[in-house]
């Protein structure tokens, strides 16, 4: 093709090329380094329920308080392409890379493809968002489904085609079956729609008619999961009580990592504010080389742009975070930062709405840049630093220093998931809760010592201080072979004198 006519289409396809480029960064971040750092003990939980038949995993995960569709999905990922590190989180980096795209198609029809390209951006240096992309959990298919979802509800308002209506079904059935945290995207839908019931009649009857359809859709799902939640309600959850910082770090982590974390936090809080667009230059210049003057020749009016599609994004940002996050005040907590991730991409359209309103090259230039840079020096920490549990580094540790006449313990028990997925070895392996008391730590770990020369403790997920850990110090403290802590594990090998058991 002649040069003149690759130049002519490069031109008239630049959003196009824009969007690829964008997309090619976002995929390159979330592959990088995907299998370097160790399985978590959720990850290998997710492996080992991916290993189960479909009604077995269903089961299972339902007993765990879980909806099943990423299960499900990775069951059948996992027997194409394996289950070794980056086999298992190329999963949600796909879903990641998807929600990058989706992103610009909700910026550009809310707003403009300006809008879009810049949003997706955010979204493809996202730390928050690259994290959960590489990670084998269902927050990357939560974040994807609720952008989606959001795409065909700014369909419906906008051209109320039956083809919108289907894929949003469609498209909350599977968020439904994703996380429960998916209420709070659809119930924001639905306070927006009724805030503007008068405006959508058009829409209002078929709107009704997909929304009980949805509801009918999961009841299944309640059916599940009701009875494991009514246990969790009485018996409290893991999560601890929210508190004011609790927000703060949702919106900061959402913002960026490490130490510029902070400043993003405020240059975006202050864009989002801006995506209304409350002051503008009606008259005027301002010049350099005259500052003052300049700026006594210049003329400004206050008004709102875009309040609607704004407040939409506000809505669809406060709601899984605000909602969880007062709830947990009165009842039993149960928010969590990264179960509102399908809020994030609201947070950086508004941003990218703020940014698009500079109509001048010099400042998008000086705005984006300094958005790439700080949320580029986060990411670089994030790469050359270990953040998740080192799971693998310690069974090579045992596996190297183990011999004959070891007996592997490890509190607490559900940390054995993990260790058994890189332990290669045949030493037998006691877990042990978290909460047994001593006379049951005593018994266990006296039939697991006997006849054995060596101890291996594995202590994980809050079992330091336990009563496992301060009756082996009491017993054998005195003939520690060996110590070394990981990151989120602590290893400890002791040496048994048979004499001294009971």
């Amino acid at each position: 093709m002649p040069l003149p006519k690759i130049l002519r289409w490069l031109k008239s396809n630049n959003l196009i090329i824009l969007l690829f480029l964008i997309v090619a960064v976002g995929s390159a971040l979330r592959f990088y380094d995907l299998g370097t750092e160790s399985l978590w003990l959720d990850e290998a939980t997710s492996v080992r329920t991916s290993a189960l038949d479909v009604n077995s995993l269903v089961i299972e995960r339902a007993g765990a308080g879980h909806v099943p569709l990423y299960f499900i999905i990775l069951h059948f990922w996992v027997n194409l392409t394996g289950t070794s590190e980056a086999a298992v989180r190329s999963l949600s980096a796909i879903f990641g890379i998807l929600t990058i795209l989706i992103t610009c198609l909700a910026g550009k029809e809310l707003f403009n493809y300006r809008v879009g390209l810049i949003a997706s951006l955010l979204s493809s240096i996202s730390y928050f968002h690259i994290y959960f992309s590489q990670e084998a959990r269902p927050y990357a298919l939560l974040l994807v489904l609720s952008v989606l979802s959001y795409l065909f509800f700014i369909k419906i308002l906008k051209y109320d085609r039956n083809w919108y209506y289907v894929s949003y079904f469609v498209v909350n059935f599977l968020l439904g079956y994703t996380h429960f945290y998916s209420i709070f995207i659809i119930t924001s839908q639905i306070f927006y729609f009724c805030l503007f019931w008068n405006r959508y009649r058009v829409q209002r009857w078929r709107f009704i008619e997909t929304l009980a359809g949805i509801a009918l859709s999961l009841i299944p799902a309640l059916f599940l999961l009701g009875l494991t939640y009514l246990k969790l309600t009485v018996r409290g959850f893991w999560i601890t009580r929210p508190s004011s910082s609790t927000l703060f770090d949702t919106f900061a982590i959402y913002a960026g990592y490490g130490w510029g974390r902070d400043i993003l936090l405020w240059l975006f809080s202050l864009l989002s504010v801006l995506s209304l667009r409350l002051v503008r230059r009606t008259k005027g210049k301002w010049i350099l080389r005259k500052p003052l003057g300049s700026l006594k020749s210049m003329s400004w009016s206050i008004g709102f742009e875009s309040v609607d599609e704004v407040l939409l994004l506000i809505v669809w940002l406060l709601f899984p975070v605000l909602i969880p996050f007062l709830v947990s005040q009165v009842t039993t907590p149960f928010y969590f930062f990264k179960y509102a991730i399908g809020a994030s991409p609201a947070f950086y359209l508004l941003v990218a709405r703020g940014i698009s309103i500079f109509d001048a090259k010099k400042w998008l230039s000086l705005i984006l840049p300094l958005i790439i840079t700080l949320s580029g020096l986060g990411l670089h920490s994030y790469y050359v630093n270990d953040v998740k549990e080192q799971w693998r580094e310690v069974t090579k540790l045992v596996e190297t220093e183990s011999r004959e006449g070891d007996v592997i313990v490890i509190c607490a028990n559900f940390c054995q998931k993990p260790f058994d997925y890189y332990y290669k070895g045949d030493l037998p392996r006691l877990g042990i809760r978290r909460e047994a008391d001593t006379n049951v730590v005593a018994k266990s770990i006296d039939d697991a010592v006997s006849g054995k020369d060596r101890l291996w403790l594995i202590l994980s997920h809050g079992c330091d201080k336990t009563p496992l850990q301060e009756y082996l110090m009491k017993r054998y403290g005195e003939m520690i072979i060996l110590e070394e802590k990981f990151i989120e594990v602590h290893v400890i090998l002791f040496e048994i004198q048979q004499d001294k058991i009971k």
